[in-house]
């Protein structure tokens, strides 16, 4: 057994460059090919059984690319956004309980106020 050959057929880090090396080339590929395509099947496989990956998979490879970036202008427009979003969402809300709030404060320190 030669030293430079591996022992099995997925760990094929070292082969001897002898013979044809197109014909090994093409048995490379068809490796590639091969894992390619169960890869893809499998991700078929899941988004079909599990929807909800797709909009998570999108969420992650948006996520990576934000970090990836990672600018202070990307964050910038990114909480703008969300702020935004948050502010017509929730901003009536957030402005009434504010008010209520400012509300039972007042109506507290003047009732603390009378009884002393």
């Amino acid at each position: 057994m030669n030293t430079t050959q591996a022992t099995d057929n997925k760990s094929k880090k070292f082969q001897p460059v002898t013979g044809d090396v197109g014909a090994q080339l093409s048995e490379r590929v068809e490796q590639v090919r091969d894992l390619v395509e169960d890869v893809r099947a499998k991700a078929e496989v899941a988004f079909r059984d599990k929807p909800y990956l797709v909009p998570v998979a999108a969420g992650a490879l948006g996520l990576g690319i934000g970090v990836l970036l990672g600018s202070k202008i990307t964050r910038f427009i990114i909480f703008t956004a969300v702020g935004g979003i948050l502010s017509e969402a929730l901003g009536g809300e957030i402005k009434r309980f504010v008010g209520e709030f400012q509300n039972r404060l007042g109506e507290g320190e003047s009732g603390e106020k009378d009884t002393a």
